[in-house]
């Protein structure tokens, strides 16, 4: 008995030679259909839900350029269900009138405005508008969201806008990319549109090609059980400051070195938020740095974090208070900027003038602590990610339960990693 070939998986379809129909899934209807250099799904399924009712065949979509397998059964799943529950011909799917005559302009501004800003930072929030703007400018504010479906050639359109609004930015036309598919998905659901018409809900070929550029190794690179690798040539670098970096911008990248927390969380520190009786630096949640989202701290979930003192940070921020002690933040901005404290950039671009440029960033440092804390402490990682300020643990049905902050252990991770940078050259 010859056994019946599944097109269930995209790497068997890639190896289809045959022009002819090969079912994806036992039973479903749906279908792989080859033809020529074409392959595209089809399901068939019959109308009326009777033994003399008509089969119907609906094209899901071209592989690759419009759809994958996963998601033609899925659609296909959909189309049979609302078919059925609507006792309309499978063909009808996603042919809704659009009657709203909305413009993109007012469902992108509509979805920004009441969905976005409830998901993200105020920066990010702000950063993402703009790009939307950038955008308007090109569509107009006169283009009607239907007349981008995928299904009027919107498709070519936005791919046409997206590169001519920011060409030679790869890493911006994803992200673009992405926020106007969440904008179109948006305008289905609210139904603006007719569905299964969002035209970028599949990424473009140049999207799944693009690579970030490779810097040279890092600390974190040279670092193994038997060496810290360059962190000893590092700390020399720091101590000598030849770059004459200011004593404010010297001692927070000093400060950040010894924290384990973000650079944009040591930049913005305020004296008030340091306990003595805890001898413990507590961060409101509300600390850009944290990268808390905006609904999380509209609800009141989120916790503040805790950075554990030691000896070391308190003998450098006894240095720093007699420079600042009199101000509130600790690192106050140097004059002629935007910001009451030091930017976010500072201590990176301090990394960058003590000749460190493509080999060690300030955000690339976590890595450098988590590497060492794993290979050179006896604490487990999740004591060194609870410390850095990640949030891994409150992800999934262990979120729903965990209440444990490792405090203690962090105190200990935070003692050894205070005395090993000094040990390894750090001088405060």
């Amino acid at each position: 008995m010859t056994s019946i070939f599944f097109a269930d998986s995209n790497p068997k379809i890639r190896k289809l030679k045959n022009n002819k129909s090969y079912p994806v899934q036992p039973k479903s209807g749906l279908s792989l259909v080859k033809r020529g250099t074409s392959k595209y799904f089809e399901g068939r399924m019959r109308f009326p839900f009777n033994a003399s009712g008509k089969k119907e065949s609906v094209k899901i979509g071209v592989f690759e350029k419009e759809i994958l397998v996963e998601d033609a059964i899925h659609k296909w799943n959909e189309i049979k269900v609302w078919s059925k529950n609507n006792n309309k011909n499978p063909k009808l799917f996603g042919k809704v009138q659009n009657a709203s005559g909305k413009t993109f302009k007012e469902v992108a501004n509509e979805y920004m405005d009441e969905v976005y800003v409830h998901r993200v930072k105020e920066e990010t929030f702000n950063d993402r508008k703009n790009k939307i703007n950038q955008v308007l400018r090109y569509i107009g504010d006169e283009m009607l969201i239907a007349d981008l479906q995928r299904d009027r050639r919107g498709r070519p359109y936005c791919k046409k806008m997206l590169k001519t609004v920011f060409p030679h930015a790869p890493v911006q036309l994803t992200r673009v990319r992405q926020l106007m598919s969440w904008i179109f998905g948006y305008a289905e659901r609210e139904e603006y549109i007719q569905q299964d018409q969002n035209p970028l809900y599949i990424k473009f070929d140049w999207e799944t090609g693009t690579k970030r550029r490779v810097s040279e190794k890092t600390f974190a690179d040279t670092i193994t059980s038997k060496s810290w690798g360059m962190l000893p040539k590092f700390l020399k670098t720091v101590n000598a400051n030849e770059c004459n970096g200011s004593v404010v911008t010297d001692l927070a990248t000093k400060a950040h070195l010894l924290m384990c927390i973000r650079s944009a969380v040591i930049v913005c520190l305020e004296w008030d938020w340091y306990d003595p009786e805890e001898d413990q630096w507590v961060i409101p949640p509300e600390c850009k740095g944290l990268k808390n989202k905006r609904e999380q701290l509209e609800s009141g979930s989120c916790e503040k974090h805790i950075i554990p003192s030691t000896p070391e940070i308190n003998q450098l921020m006894k240095k720093l208070k007699a420079e600042t002690g009199w101000q509130k933040y600790c690192f106050p901005s140097l004059g002629g900027q935007k910001n009451p404290h030091l930017g976010e950039s500072t201590i990176n671009n301090h990394f960058r003038n003590l000749g460190w440029k493509g080999k060690q960033t300030a955000h690339q440092w976590r890595s450098v602590i988590t590497t060492l804390g794993i290979e050179r402490s006896d604490l487990d990682y999740e004591v060194i990610d609870r410390q850095l300020g990640r949030k891994g643990h409150l992800n999934g049905t262990r979120g729903h339960y965990d209440r444990s902050t490792l405090l203690e252990k962090r105190k200990e991770f935070m003692k050894w990693w205070s005395k090993s940078l000094i040990q390894e050259g750090l001088i405060i």
